[in-house]
């Protein structure tokens, strides 16, 4: 299965053509997606959706995200979760407690502070141990340009779209009601903490190309998205272990 990316512009639209969605732009030829292939769906500009296409998606667990022209994430329809898994029970439980939020937020923190400081470290800076991580991020912003921001985005969604997949399989249900009413979004989260390890690539300039936004960020994370998902269950298993030291 792979992700269907759809760069949208006027005169898109998808339909169901059952047991495929059909993509059709304006003067191009129509485009057919076996959902059976497909592992999440993400938009970029103006896509005009049928209700029973994404009405499809949900049923078969496909997630589809909408993006503003500028890769900022617009809305997201969630596919069907599995059961209530034992990682989501225990992440709840602890939601449950006074103190669960305040936890939740500092480990959190914690991580993000290990992934700005590894990204740190690869580009050398020599304060990597020390600089905090507002600063950095600070700087990075700067050193993007509104070029650089524009990808960073994008990017930031892609990874979103892979983590709304990647969460159930790994036993937490990232659109569960209980999560989401604390705010606590671990998609959203482990998307932008997850980014920190694409920025030397973003902020290399001759790593720049001519193609589309969209489609340039598409192929860096297929490049590297063993390593992603490598960090990825990194961060799961510390998870796990923050869930049963505070048990």
């Amino acid at each position: 299965m792979r992700p269907l990316y759809i760069d949208g512009a006027p005169g898109c639209r998808v339909v169901l053509d059952e047991p495929a969605l059909r993509v059709s732009v304006a003067d191009k030829a129509d485009q057919l997606f076996p959902m059976s292939r497909v592992s999440r769906v993400v938009c970029k500009g103006f896509v005009d959706w049928s209700i029973s296409a994404l009405l499809a998606c949900a049923d078969a667990g496909i997630s589809v995200l909408f993006l503003e022209k500028n890769g900022e994430l617009k809305a997201r329809w969630l596919g069907r979760s599995n059961d209530r898994q034992l990682l989501t029970q225990r992440l709840i439980d602890l939601l449950a407690r006074a103190d669960g939020l305040a936890l939740c937020e500092n480990w959190m923190l914690s991580m993000e502070k290990l992934a700005a400081r590894s990204f740190a470290r690869r580009i050398g800076l020599m304060d990597w141990r020390e600089i905090p991580v507002p600063t950095l991020r600070r700087q990075v912003f700067v050193s993007l340009g509104s070029e650089g921001r524009h990808r960073a985005n994008l990017l930031e969604n892609i990874l979103h779209a892979e983590l709304l997949v990647w969460l159930p399989e790994a036993g937490l249900a990232g659109d569960d009601e209980a999560l989401m009413s604390n705010d606590l979004d671990l998609a959203v989260f482990m998307s932008r903490l997850l980014l920190w390890d694409f920025y030397p690539q973003l902020l290399d300039d001759q790593a720049i190309t001519t193609e589309a936004p969209m489609q340039a960020m598409a192929v860096l994370f297929q490049q590297r998205a063993d390593r992603g998902y490598l960090l990825f269950r990194s961060t799961i298993n510390k998870l796990q272990q923050f869930l049963l030291s505070v048990s």
